[in-house]
């Protein structure tokens, strides 16, 4: 008996208590019936009726969800030209069936490794410095 009287009243509590700070903390031009004041007391009052009365009638409604722009949107790109465009799109050889290998100032797009591990500069001078850390022993 006691045990169901301890979670009765921890979920009370547990969710009296976050509808009044809901309530509290939303603009006053947000609420759809009634005063914040008017609902703090419905809350106090009748704990549990109340905060269902609150969720179903008088909690602010979302703001609706705007569409997402991505940046290839914005400049008027496809997914597959932004793709092309962008370095790994590059360094893929990604070719769409056109020549545009050129961007607009004219110089030739190369493709550029990912990582150093890519890079046969980087890993010449990697071996270079291993022969010399040999030799020096």
């Amino acid at each position: 008996m006691v045990l169901g009287c301890v979670l009765f009243a921890l979920f009370t509590v547990g969710v009296v208590v976050p509808c009044m700070i809901d309530v509290a903390t939303s603009p006053p031009w947000a609420i759809r019936t009634m005063s914040r004041r008017t609902w703090l007391t419905i809350l106090v009052l009748f704990s549990v009726v109340g905060c269902a009365a609150w969720l179903i009638v008088g909690r602010p409604r979302r703001m609706p969800m705007l569409p997402r722009r991505t940046a290839a949107a914005g400049l008027g790109l496809s997914p597959a030209e932004a793709f092309r465009r962008h370095p790994a799109g590059r360094a893929m050889g990604t070719d769409l069936g056109e020549d545009r290998d050129e961007d607009y100032s004219g110089a030739r797009w190369a493709p550029r490794p990912l990582g150093p591990d890519d890079d046969p500069d980087f890993l010449l001078e990697i071996e270079r410095r291993i022969r010399d850390a040999r030799d020096d022993r």
